[in-house]
């Protein structure tokens, strides 16, 4: 029996929670991704067609799980203005998703919504951006998706139950068990699309 693929696309967020996923789907799908960091939307823009052969023959790819924003709605260096507006993210959202047709056009795209921050040590940040700001971000994501007919894993959802416990830099990051249940979210949402 041949298995399907899978291919995760994303930010340092997926990088914590790829080999979970990896291991959960081990007996339903081959899952592939870059070990690079997504960043920002531009960045996996322009990765896709490198990235894509990490996966073998991309036709048989059969669902993309993808997120980015935390990257795009940074405020790097403590810039007044964020790295993109929410209408320049939602712009660039809807070329990364055209690549993603053209790079795996088998695939069924699944968009995962950015997750949230301490915001009890935001001012510690390099590169600081809220909770609040993120929720805006996901909201523009969230209508951009529904416009592309994509289904929407609100990982934001489900990281906003988790402690501050739950950071593994107290920041951004998510130590083992939050990533191991962010990793259950996303193998329970690839499971319905495969």
């Amino acid at each position: 029996m041949i298995m399907k693929k899978v291919f995760l696309l994303g930010d340092s967020i997926r990088l914590d929670y790829c080999d979970f996923v990896k291991d959960m789907l081990k007996d339903e799908a081959e899952v592939c991704y870059s070990p690079d960091n997504g960043r920002f939307t531009d960045y996996t823009y322009v990765s896709l067609p490198g990235w894509k052969t990490l996966a073998g023959d991309p036709n048989e790819v059969s669902v993309v799980h993808w997120n980015n924003g935390h990257w795009d709605c940074a405020h790097w260096d403590h810039a007044e203005e964020p790295l993109y507006t929410v209408e320049e993210y939602a712009r660039r959202l809807r070329r990364v998703y055209d690549r993603i047709r053209r790079c795996f056009p088998n695939a069924r795209v699944i968009f995962a919504t950015t997750t949230g921050v301490c915001e009890a040590r935001v001012s510690e940040m390099a590169n600081p951006r809220s909770t609040a700001e993120i929720a805006e971000y996901n909201r523009a994501a969230k209508a951009v998706m529904a416009e592309l007919n994509v289904p929407v894993n609100d990982l934001a959802a489900v990281a906003a139950r988790f402690p501050d416990t739950y950071f593994r830099d107290g920041l951004v990051h998510y130590g083992e068990e939050g990533s191991r249940l962010l990793a259950q979210a996303v193998a329970d949402r690839i499971r319905e699309m495969l």
